[in-house]
């Protein structure tokens, strides 16, 4: 089944205008299925962290929903254990007038404030709320275990066969 024109455009913008800190690429097998590379925000326990994700756009895209998923291990009251996002725009929220460039960002935004308030993972959201500074140092010790370039570098090279979905800033240290 041919592609939709949408999705299309959305992969050739993303290709051709890239989001600061994000990169998705589609898989050759299935241009629908993405494999994602994310940054975390500055001034965020994810800072520094490299994050792999997939994105898949289910045969009805636009009107429902990307389905996303955290490979990259994270401590976060809005991922689960197994990469699961509770975000609005992917839930309840969703608008067909939203793109896959604009899930990443919030994504990456939610990165940057996590809601303890509307928790997929209740005992990191306890966590965060009962002891934030501990919370917070867990967070930054998991991203600096778990999110470090190799590990971020080796988790694509199990996907893909190769590390494609990366920063070129990063590749060149």
């Amino acid at each position: 089944m041919a592609l939709p024109g949408r999705i299309l455009k959305e992969t050739k913008r993303l290709k051709e205008e890239p989001v600061p800190g994000i990169i998705a690429v589609p898989r050759d097998d299935n241009l629908r299925h993405f494999d994602v590379t994310l940054q975390g925000p500055a001034d965020s326990p994810y800072q520094d962290g490299t994050f792999v994700l997939q994105l898949f756009l289910p045969d009805n895209y636009p009107m429902v929903a990307p389905k996303v998923q955290f490979l990259t291990k994270i401590y976060h009251p809005n991922i689960d254990g197994i990469g699961r996002v509770c975000l609005d725009v992917l839930k309840n929220n969703w608008s067909p007038a939203l793109q896959i460039r604009t899930i990443l960002l919030s994504i990456q935004a939610l990165l940057g404030a996590p809601n303890a308030a509307d928790p997929l993972a209740a005992d990191v959201a306890k966590h965060w709320l009962d002891s934030p500074a501990e919370a917070i140092a867990e967070a930054q010790a998991e991203t600096k275990l778990y999110a470090a370039e190799e590990a971020a570098r080796e988790l694509l090279k199990k996907l893909r066969g190769d590390d494609t979905p990366f920063f070129p800033e990063k590749s060149a240290k």
